[in-house]
């Protein structure tokens, strides 16, 4: 029985990961042809992002001379933590199976710090200035942004009295903790924006900047690399709205099949409406806007860890 339970669990986290990664790339190239077209442009169809991704792979590696297997090894490493992160949330699976402790707060917190470190270390490894800006400008993002989510996810966790997504979830859905604590409510706007952050939209992309840092650490990397890294960025992406949609909007099927289909259309709809807040304005100054911003998120992190603290 209990080996397999462990086997259900295994196959269900490898099922959402591999669907997600094979549908991800459809909701990029409609987020680029939306885009397009508030730019007044005719834009690319809806699988260009395959066919860019698929032309990146069938080319090869080509790395520069002066870095080491810090940036060599990278991609995969960024790969293979964005899929770790998605397999950490509970889309497929249920506190009835095994592996529920891996679906953990915790457990996402230490990987996303992971990926934020490697991102760091291989453009400082890249030997090029712009890429180690980039590198340093996704390191000062976590100073603003980290703090925010911590106090938000411990307002969660403290309400719930478990760090398991698993539980938190079930929860949710049974009105036990939910939005009709003022806490949990106040907690989710700062989330919010914590996830939009994270996700590396405008005005936010501050670490690739194309007309700054010429894309940062993706400037350095090209053909399979290249690929392997545009697609750990999207499933980033897509790890981060699950995690918000996860906590806070957990409503979905038991049956896993329909559960994922449920998930990858809500958070497509997402990703898809982040590109009206793309194409806002400018993106901001790391010294001036973004403080700015973040300090009023932080405000409202740190209102909602005192509403619990007072019993709201």
């Amino acid at each position: 029985m209990f080996e397999r339970q462990t086997r259900q669990t295994i196959i269900l986290m490898i099922f959402q990961v591999a669907v997600i990664v094979l549908v991800a790339p459809l909701f990029d190239g409609m987020a680029r042809k939306l885009r397009a077209k508030l730019q007044s442009k005719q834009g690319s169809d809806f699988f260009q992002t395959y066919r860019d991704i698929i032309k990146l792979f069938k080319r090869g590696r080509t790395v520069p001379a002066c870095s080491h297997w810090v940036f060599r090894w990278a991609p995969f490493f960024l790969f293979a933590t964005s899929a770790a992160i998605l397999a950490a949330i509970p889309i497929t699976y249920s506190k009835d199976t095994l592996f529920g402790a891996y679906s953990d707060i915790f457990v996402i917190l230490y990987l996303g710090a992971l990926l934020r470190f490697v991102f760091g270390a291989a453009s400082i490894d890249s030997g090029n200035p712009f890429a180690a800006t980039g590198g340093g400008r996704e390191q000062m993002l976590a100073v603003f942004v980290e703090p925010v989510m911590m106090m938000c996810l411990i307002v969660v966790m403290m309400a719930a009295g478990t760090s398991n997504l698993v539980e938190i979830q079930q929860m949710v859905r049974s009105g036990q903790i939910g939005y009709q604590i003022p806490s949990f409510a106040v907690a989710s706007i700062a989330f919010l924006w914590c996830m939009y952050v994270e996700t590396g939209r405008k005005p936010f992309d501050l670490a690739e900047a194309e007309q700054e840092l010429q894309e940062g650490l993706l400037g350095e990397y090209a053909g399979s690399d290249l690929g392997l890294v545009q697609a750990a960025l999207i499933l980033k992406q897509f790890a981060m709205i699950g995690l918000f949609l996860t906590i806070f909007e957990p409503w979905n099927f038991s049956n896993p099949l329909l559960a994922i289909i449920i998930f990858v259309l809500k958070t497509g709809v997402f990703y898809v409406a982040a590109v009206f807040i793309d194409n806002f304005g400018p993106r901001f100054r790391m010294t001036s806007s973004m403080r700015k911003i973040s300090c009023g998120a932080l405000a409202i992190a740190f209102a909602a860890l005192t509403l619990y603290v007072v019993g709201f």
